[in-house]
């Protein structure tokens, strides 16, 4: 017997014509499943994808399987949904699936959301060129510049191990536009 927390609600989850009739599943308002395809009711293994908790099931394809994301599953039997198709997590925790820290949001939202979160924000930017350095980038601004330039842009590339394309884009300011000749 699987105890419920205080105020908790559990839904029989509903699932589209493409998943067997044999996965049956309930889901609460905290974000819990339990597994009611055998003699008796348990809560199912926790499994994730990209931080986010899933539960795995089968397609009426034979040996096929897909996932659903448990906040999705949640939102859509606990939330009113209104013509919008993304679930956020409020407080920005992937594995919180609890109905009061989720909202379905249109598309620009989500990205608003996702850029706003303290996580994203205040990580480190850096660059991971491998191949150059500033030095080089300098050196190779020099040598595309160089008013009596004799070498043929094809031979710097290869001079400095990297394609045409760097190099145009190296010479439009597209790549390194911050990196000036000095």
């Amino acid at each position: 017997m699987i105890r419920s927390y205080w105020n908790e609600q559990w839904k029989t989850v509903e699932f589209d014509d493409k998943i067997l009739e044999s996965e049956r599943y309930k889901i609460s308002s905290h974000g819990r499943v339990i597994n009611c395809k055998g003699e008796k009711e348990e809560l199912a293994k926790e499994s994730f994808v990209n931080g986010y908790q899933v539960i795995r099931l089968r397609l009426k394809q034979q040996r096929k399987w897909t996932c659903r994301y448990v906040h999705k599953l949640v939102a859509e039997h606990f939330l009113e949904q209104k013509d919008a198709k993304y679930v956020i997590h409020l407080n920005y925790k992937k594995t919180d699936n609890k109905v009061e820290n989720l909202k379905w949001v249109s598309k620009k939202e989500k990205e608003e959301h996702q850029f706003s979160n303290p996580e994203y924000k205040n990580k480190p930017r850096k660059r991971t060129y491998s191949k150059l350095t500033e030095t080089k980038v300098k050196l190779i601004k020099r040598k595309i510049n160089d008013p009596n330039r004799r070498t043929r842009l094809k031979m710097i590339a290869k001079q400095f191990g990297i394609s045409e394309m760097q190099l145009y884009r190296i010479k439009t300011g597209e790549n390194w536009g911050s990196v000036t000749e000095d």
